[in-house]
């Protein structure tokens, strides 16, 4: 009898012992310990994405999923409760000629001005198909076979940093074997290779120098050894988490870029001949390029663009919202006698409306 008190005292000492220290722990838990320094609010708001999930919309199988936001993906709708800008949360980066903003994929912002955003790491290969509906000089009718010309760029990932890229870039400007019996380049032929280097020197100012077509693989080339300076920056339209964008890339460039009366600026060496402003000499002439973008979302952009040798106005567009695929259609030489210096490469001196545009793809 004694024996069995003693058990049964024992063992309700231990169980009030164990309960008490379930109820003592969380007050020593250094998981549950507030910190002074931390405002809890402020924490959970900035680092984790709420979701208001209607009663009615929910089943007892459905799970409530936490998740982590990154800090470039904050809710920008925020930005009026931290009292900050806008920009500080935006990181742009290229995709050749399209960009990315916060890593969510935008569409092209010019096709012939370069940009001068460092390239996005997440992406090591960009090539863009380029379309031309007839040459100047030709005197069809727009998308005849005879006229058409086109190119194609693919730029690569080779040094990359949050604030730098250098990006190597090969280019064929022949992609058909037409009136090859007249002369002309055929498949494959006319290939050069350039280069860009972009810095970042803050979230909306970015710089690059690069050239195209620098060093050809043959004699056949008629786009111009290019080099260019260039400034890019932007302006959002609202605080959206996918925000309406307004691009500016302003620079200049040489040879394709300063042909003719657009050259105005300076006379250098040109990297070799043959060249288009040099005359048979290894010079070119230099002058200014732009070009004015207006992403309405992360899918669709108007845009304006000066590059020396014409100008376009037209549209990009990505069908499809997570692929980086992105087309983009233009209209040139739709002001009559303007530029003025382009006349005497037209038929009868008189140069109508033409259409270029382009597929790219990252990856």
């Amino acid at each position: 009898m004694n024996k069995f008190k003693i058990k049964n005292f024992n063992f309700k000492r231990i169980k009030n012992i164990f309960i008490f220290l379930l109820l003592l722990y969380p007050s020593f838990s250094n998981q549950t310990k507030p910190n002074p320094n931390i405002n809890q609010k402020d924490y959970f708001k900035k680092n984790l994405e709420w979701e208001i999930i209607q009663d009615k919309e929910t089943t007892l199988k459905e799970k409530l999923i936490w998740s982590r936001e990154s800090p470039e993906r904050l809710f920008i709708n925020e930005l009026n409760d931290n009292k900050q800008s806008i920009s500080s949360y935006l990181k742009i980066r290229s995709l050749g000629k399209a960009l990315t903003v916060n890593n969510i994929l935008y569409p092209e912002i010019s096709n012939y001005v370069p940009n001068a955003y460092v390239q996005d790491k997440n992406k090591t290969l960009n090539l863009m198909l380029r379309g031309i509906s007839k040459v100047r000089h030709c005197n069809s009718p727009n998308f005849q076979y005879s006229c058409l010309d086109g190119i194609m760029d693919i730029d690569f990932n080779l040094i990359n940093t949050d604030k730098f890229s250098l990006n190597p870039k090969f280019t064929i400007s022949s992609l058909s074997s037409r009136n090859s019996h007249r002369g002309s380049s055929k498949l494959g032929e006319s290939s050069s290779i350039g280069f860009k280097a972009a810095t970042s020197i803050n979230p909306k100012t970015s710089f690059s120098f690069g050239g195209e077509n620098l060093i050809y693989f043959d004699n056949r080339l008629d786009l111009g050894r290019n080099f260019y300076f260039m400034y890019s920056s932007y302006y959002p339209l609202n605080k959206k988490k996918e925000p309406s964008i307004l691009f500016i890339n302003a620079g200049i460039g040489s040879d394709f870029y300063g042909y003719k009366g657009n050259g105005f600026l300076a006379r250098t060496k040109c990297f070799g001949t043959p060249n288009l402003t040099g005359d048979g000499e290894n010079t070119c002439t230099w002058g200014p390029i732009g070009s004015v973008a207006l992403a309405i979302n992360s899918q669709f952009a108007i845009i304006n663009e000066w590059f020396g040798y014409g100008y376009g106005s037209g549209i990009s567009f990505r069908p499809f919202k997570e692929k980086p695929i992105n087309f983009s259609f233009y209209a040139t030489d739709f002001i009559r006698n303007f530029p003025k210096y382009n006349n005497d490469l037209c038929p009868n001196n008189s140069c109508d409306i033409r259409f270029y545009g382009g597929i790219s793809f990252s990856y």
